[in-house]
């Protein structure tokens, strides 16, 4: 494998992800340069979506060592509370050169992305408790249904989807990896448009990225590995990374990521497990919801890792706040301290993911209890309970002890 030049700017709160990375949502028609950063719309004609003002004054200021204020205040706190925030995490990324421009020039704000993320529409087939109807088309026809927040595809989407191609087929090769999210990728004409222009445009160092909520018919997902595997042996793509999304286990995950099926999950799951030529990660987002049963989830991690290697990474939301892990302050203290004991660590990368990990614990245990946002949770599971015929109350009796103990809901 050949060396990756290493990120050159030094700067207090450089951060590499502003210059490698960037976020598409093509049914938004935003950008952003990570998952904590504000979206911001783009320049539809110019298409240049890597270098938009916002994201050159973010640069800028990184450069003078100030920490920008578009959401990078996520990691910003987590470094002050003592933790390995996202930006300290990515500042080795061990498979991305730096941007071509900043080879030749330290201080270049106008750069080629390295890392590109992709949301092409909201299509999918579940509708996550955290989700929203701009990724989830079944949160938006539950909202149709119940009343609520709707997604709209913007009238010049095809337009701008049209230029997104067009932008694959001239850059491509200047990226070293492609994230494809959802919706659910493997639902999306989209996503088979995407691989038609790597069957006509080999691109040999890149690393494909797909995120599945795996819970697809099993012949779609075979017929699409099936495709992928000629991709990589015809060497049209380097590698071929699936992120797989699951937060815990158990009843507690089916009820956060309804409607799944966690035994049709894991089926589905061990298909991939069979193939040694993908790498696996198990991707989590962390809420209130899914923390009591994370140290589950790494069992089952551990058990699967005597098998072949499967990497984890972790993430708290960013929205709705209701659901940020930190609304109870402390309480879920020896559930995350439970789960770090457990945590695989097989690699040097996961190592650094235990500490962002820990830096998410120190941050959440660091708060006090926020009474409106806990109101707002519990609000927002008896209109869940309403809308879907569920039951929150049987599911999570840990979170009718903490609304009791906050003297919300029933006493």
């Amino acid at each position: 494998m050949r060396p990756y030049k290493v990120f050159p700017i030094k700067t207090e709160t450089a951060c590499q992800l502003k210059w490698v990375w960037s976020t598409v949502y093509l049914s938004t028609g935003e950008t952003a340069s990570c998952h904590r950063t504000n979206h911001h719309k783009f320049d539809y004609e110019q298409f240049d979506f890597h270098n938009t003002p916002e994201k050159i004054k973010d640069r800028e200021n990184m450069l003078q060592g100030h920490w920008p204020d578009r959401g990078c205040e996520y990691c910003r706190n987590i470094e002050q509370a003592g933790g390995a925030s996202d930006r300290i995490t990515n500042l080795d990324l061990w498979s991305f050169d730096p941007p071509t421009e900043l080879q030749k020039n330290n201080s270049a704000t106008q750069v080629t992305p390295r890392l590109l993320e992709i949301y092409f529409n909201n299509k999918c087939n579940l509708k996550c408790t955290y989700c929203t109807p701009e990724f989830s088309s079944l949160w938006d026809k539950e909202n149709r249904k119940f009343g609520g927040q709707l997604h709209e595809m913007p009238t010049n989407y095809d337009s701008n989807k049209k230029k997104m191609f067009e932008w694959f087929k001239s850059n491509i090769n200047e990226l070293h990896q492609i994230n494809v999210l959802g919706g659910e990728p493997l639902y999306q004409d989209e996503f088979d448009e995407l691989l038609d222009v790597l069957d006509k445009r080999p691109a040999p160092n890149l690393t494909l990225t797909f995120f599945t909520n795996l819970a697809v018919a099993n012949d779609k997902l075979t017929n699409k590995i099936e495709r992928l595997k000629l991709l990589k042996e015809k060497g049209n793509i380097k590698d071929l990374h699936i992120t797989c999304s699951l937060d815990c286990w158990g009843p507690e995950q089916e009820y956060a990521r309804f409607p799944l099926d966690l035994n049709h999950w894991e089926k589905n799951f061990n298909y991939l497990i069979k193939h040694d030529w993908i790498t696996l990660v198990i991707g989590s987002t962390i809420t209130p919801l899914t923390i009591k049963t994370l140290d589950q989830l790494f069992e089952k991690i551990n058990e699967w890792n005597k098998t072949r290697p499967v990497y984890w990474y972790g993430n708290s939301v960013n929205n709705p706040q209701y659901m940020f892990i930190d609304i109870f302050g402390d309480a879920f203290k020896d559930d995350f301290d439970r789960a770090l004991a457990l945590m695989p660590l097989r690699s040097k990368e996961q190592q650094q993911v235990k500490l962002y990990l820990q830096g998410i614990r120190d941050q959440s245990i660091s708060q006090k209890p926020n009474l409106s946002k806990i109101q707002k949770l519990y609000e927002f599971l008896e209109k869940m309970d309403f809308r879907r015929n569920i039951s929150w109350r049987s599911t999570y009796p840990y979170l009718l002890e903490l609304f009791k103990k906050h003297n919300i809901g029933e006493q």
